[in-house]
């Protein structure tokens, strides 16, 4: 069980504002806690990662590859004490368990909603559920442990504007937080997501079933007899899901081609 100390806890989303901020997040002498596929970028300066089941298969294996110390938070490793109400979407999941433990929270890559470091497609997404979670814990906890790296949207999720007003921005294709320097790092996004899918263990998600799916994960329709390159736990969650829709096949090597 983590023991309370004397330094705010470093939360880290994964929203394009946090690419500002590496030197410092190396820095950081205190706990940092972490989302989903965090661990391929501070793997080594983690303390604590909550995700997707999937994801933090993938995060356990990394940790024993590497000798990572961190622990997979929301398990008996590190179990939750915050009330269900707040065990939603990871990255305010982990402020609320925080606060609910007695620390201050520095925050940092919490765009809530837009482009996505790891997630493909994720700008696309109504994410307006984020801003009211976060309206909850204010309410809850007050905003004085908080504080935000980059543009504080306290004055945001403390007013009375409509949670939507993000998500009808960047839904558009526009930046959704003020300030140049997001506008900068927005328009230098590549939007190429290959490092991700090469640092992880891949195989080929094949649809055998008798319609078209639209997966979260991938642009377009993955039609019966397409095969599409999945992250392993990802492809295995899709198979255990709808074994009669998708099974795993192995990825190419050279002799096969």
């Amino acid at each position: 069980m983590f023991i309370m100390g004397d330094m705010a806890i470093l939360i880290l989303g994964n929203g394009l504002s946090r690419l500002s901020f590496d030197e410092r997040i190396h820095a950081w002498e205190g706990e940092v806690w972490g989302c989903n596929r965090i661990y391929l970028d501070y793997g080594a300066v983690l303390s604590g990662i909550a995700g997707h089941d999937d994801v933090m298969v993938e995060a356990a294996r990394a940790r024993d590859a590497n000798g990572y110390q961190y622990r997979i938070m929301g398990t008996d490793e590190d179990p939750y004490t915050c009330r269900p109400i707040f065990r939603k979407d990871t990255g305010s999941t982990l402020v609320a368990e925080a606060l609910t433990r007695g620390e201050s929270v520095e925050v940092c890559g919490f765009d809530l909603g837009g482009l996505d470091v790891y997630s493909p497609g994720h700008e696309k997404k109504n994410k307006s559920s984020w801003v009211q979670r976060w309206r909850l814990i204010l309410s809850e906890f007050g905003a004085d442990r908080v504080t935000f790296w980059g543009h504080d949207h306290k004055p945001f999720i403390l007013s009375n504007r409509p949670a939507v007003e993000y998500y009808r921005a960047y839904t558009k294709g526009k930046p959704h937080i003020a300030g140049d320097e997001y506008d900068e790092i927005v328009k230098g996004w590549k939007n190429d997501y290959s490092r991700v899918y090469d640092a992880l263990p891949s195989v080929l998600l094949k649809n055998i079933g008798r319609r078209d799916w639209k997966l979260a994960e991938l642009d377009g329709i993955l039609s019966t007899g397409d095969c599409a390159k999945l992250p392993e736990p990802l492809a295995q969650k899709y198979v255990d899901l709808y074994r009669k829709d998708f099974a795993i096949l192995p990825l190419p090597t050279v002799e096969t081609l």
